[in-house]
């Protein structure tokens, strides 16, 4: 399996998800009906540079609140797993999530939860990624977004690089 890199618009910065990750997403697409919506934490050990490297990912967790259409995790045992990857030198950047549908978009309340999370920060990170994966596609489509604590433009859709080979 390859990495996945996605590039900011204006190609200032990017971040690669290395396969251990992308692995690990995969294994909770919904692509069966009966399949609820999983979702976690995702880690970088340099999250202030323009290259941001995910190695490593957490949830789902079995106490997480887990449907079709939506997804909740359970908080205490989400910031258990902020505090051991902290101690093993790898930072908070984002929140991966599944949805049931081709092409994912985030909704109101995936956008107002990832804000939540940029302003838990109190100002130490300016920014929060964003992942969904969707249901089709080999691998499966994949949108990564970043949610900045800037009053303009604070959504930024970033670009995959398709590998032309």
């Amino acid at each position: 399996m390859n990495s996945r890199s996605f590039f900011l618009p204006d190609k200032s910065g990017y971040v690669v998800f290395e396969p251990n990750v992308l692995e690990h997403m995969y294994a909770h697409v919904q692509r069966r009906f009966y399949q609820t919506e999983a979702g976690g934490q995702i880690f970088s050990e340099a999250p202030e540079d323009s290259a941001v490297i995910i190695k490593s990912i957490t949830g789902p967790n079995s106490s997480d609140k887990r449907q079709r259409h939506g997804y909740i995790p359970d908080s205490k045992q989400a910031t258990a797993d902020r505090l051991l990857q902290l101690q093993q030198g790898s930072y908070p950047v984002g929140l991966w999530h599944t949805h049931p549908e081709a092409y994912p978009e985030p909704s109101g309340l995936d956008q107002q939860t990832t804000k939540e999370w940029l302003s838990d920060f109190q100002g130490a990170m300016h920014g929060f990624l964003l992942v969904i994966l969707g249901n089709k596609g080999d691998p499966p489509n994949m949108t990564v977004w970043l949610a900045t604590s800037a009053v303009r433009e604070n959504w930024i859709r970033f670009e995959e690089l398709v590998d032309s080979k």
